[in-house]
């Protein structure tokens, strides 16, 4: 358990809780910044390298854009793990765990000495999370399973094609993130039951489920329709405007007479064609272009004011940053701009549900690789000094300054 003596509460409900995250990338990280948002003390045990995730993009010091996004709020301890007395810290670490995240290939952590049956004989009450591409059963449970990887396994990627219909994946890491949020919903039911339960739970989450799990609407529909199923809402989509794109959509039937209306097109709404869902879904390739001309008379803001006006669901369509100077956005107060040392200062937008930390509160932090290292083992552990010293020259404990 956490040395923090302080009580849970709304905004740190796992506040108390220790958090062991041994794993890279997004999936596993992002999982365990939620709980370091929500109060726990999430240990991240690195290389001396660092996560992976810190070396891609736009470097500044330790940090990258993916590592700033997922290690909010954590410790970093730095380890060799190919050292006998590494592995041997890690397994006293793992002893005192509440939660443990992992995301290696199946059967590194039994070598490692922390797989989940060695430390649920120590630990019992561990709640034990293995997160990878295909699960931990079946014949594809040893291959890497990437975001793009599992797009392509899944069909997400036929879902979303090209003008000369190529499957491509989404423009950012769509599964990795749904995993992320599966687990940490998993992990926060298992921890609402644990202290009601005798021993505690193995949850083995993977990509390839995520990603079901989020396309399970089209798995239904496509079996319905005994194939590919057709467009459900045509002409939704997305439309050239005289300056820029704007993105369209319709639940209704009313929303098409709607639209045509606001666009000065009622003929089409007259077109037998183009009568019902899923005519249009047949004729797409007829409507699309009769609108899309229309589109391009007019700006952005003028067709978003015309369709306002009658309630037509549409947006114009921003950049990842764009959005951010939003009157909506900036009134909402969902975004901060945050100081990181040594980088620049990045748009932070805050979890959702959780008030904002402030700047002296741990869950602020973006820590360096291996900051907090000796902290660690002196708190969590009760390790001397001198035994800190002794793993620090023997080039097992690496030291980085926080």
């Amino acid at each position: 358990m956490s040395t923090a003596d302080a009580s849970p509460s709304y905004d740190r409900p796992y506040r108390g809780l220790t958090v062991l995250d041994l794993s890279q990338g997004i999936a596993g990280p992002y999982c365990g910044m939620l709980l370091a948002q929500y109060g726990a003390d999430v240990i991240k045990v690195e290389p001396a390298s660092g996560d992976w995730g810190r070396a891609l993009g736009q470097r500044f010091g330790d940090h990258s854009p993916m590592d700033l996004t997922v290690n909010r709020g954590k410790r970093s301890i730095a380890l060799d793990l190919k050292a006998e007395a590494g592995r041997a810290v890690l397994k006293r670490l793992a002893e005192r765990a509440d939660v443990i995240l992992e995301n290696f290939r199946p059967g590194v952590v039994d070598r490692l000495g922390v797989g989940y049956t060695a430390v649920r004989a120590s630990n019992p009450k561990v709640v034990y999370v293995s997160i990878s591409g295909f699960g931990q059963q079946g014949p594809s449970r040893d291959l890497p399973g990437s975001d793009t990887v599992i797009q392509a396994f899944s069909g997400m990627m036929s879902a979303n094609v090209d003008a000369r219909g190529t499957p491509r994946p989404t423009g950012f890491l769509t599964v990795d993130y749904g995993t992320a949020l599966y687990a940490f919903q998993a992990v926060a039911a298992t921890l609402a039951a644990r202290p009601f339960e005798k021993v505690g739970r193995y949850l083995d989450v993977s990509l390839m489920q995520a990603a079901g799990s989020f396309l399970a609407m089209k798995v239904i529909e496509e079996r319905f329709e005994g194939g590919v199923a057709p467009r459900l809402n045509a002409p939704a989509g997305s439309y050239r405007t005289q300056d820029g794109w704007i993105a369209v959509t319709l639940t209704r039937e009313s929303h098409f007479a709607a639209i045509v209306q606001a666009m000065g097109r009622e003929e089409l709404a007259a077109d037998e064609r183009f009568s019902s869902f899923a005519s249009r879904g047949k004729h797409i390739d007829l409507l699309a272009p009769l609108l899309q001309e229309t589109f391009a008379t007019r700006t952005t803001a003028e067709w978003l004011a015309a369709f306002r006006a009658v309630d037509v669901l549409a947006s114009e369509i921003h950049g990842f940053t764009s959005w951010l100077d939003d009157p909506q956005v900036r009134a909402s107060g969902i975004v901060e701009e945050l100081a990181v040392p040594g980088a620049p200062a990045v748009p932070w937008v805050h979890v959702p549900g959780l008030p904002r930390p402030g700047a002296d509160d741990a869950r602020a932090r973006f820590p360096d690789i291996g900051a907090d290292g000796r902290a660690i083992l002196a708190e969590v552990l009760a390790m001397p000094a001198s035994d800190i010293d002794a793993l620090r020259e023997a080039g097992v404990l690496l030291e980085r300054a926080g």
